[in-house]
């Protein structure tokens, strides 16, 4: 997921909010993820080129792991039976994300093995 947080909120009190509310909150909820990962994303220049640094498009690029799709549909099947749960999640992104912003996708991992031997 790309999340971009609501304009006026600085980004540390974004990770502070995101890490002490959201994630306890979504935590309920991933009960069939394997891995839940935050990648804070902070602005710097460009590395060839220099320059001041500028803002990023998305303030963190989230990951939720699953064992498989079955897993991942089947805790979407479940959250749908926590409507207040989901109903509290939802209420929070409102305060957190600027959510027209976010993109979520499926991620195909590729690896490099950047070791010599």
């Amino acid at each position: 997921m790309l999340l971009k947080r609501k304009p006026g909120l600085s980004l540390a009190d974004f990770v502070d909010h995101y890490e002490n509310v959201h994630v306890p909150l979504v935590e309920k909820l991933a009960t069939r993820a394997t891995h839940y990962e935050r990648h804070f994303l902070h602005p710097m220049g460009d590395l060839v080129a220099g320059g001041e640094p500028l803002e990023p498009e998305y303030d963190v690029v989230t990951e939720i792991w699953y064992d498989d799709m079955a897993a991942f549909t089947a805790e979407q099947r479940d959250a749908r039976q926590q409507p207040d749960l989901v109903a509290a999640v939802i209420a929070d992104e409102k305060v957190l994300f600027d959510r027209a912003r976010t993109r979520v996708a499926f991620a195909e991992d590729r690896v490099s093995n950047l070791t010599t031997t």
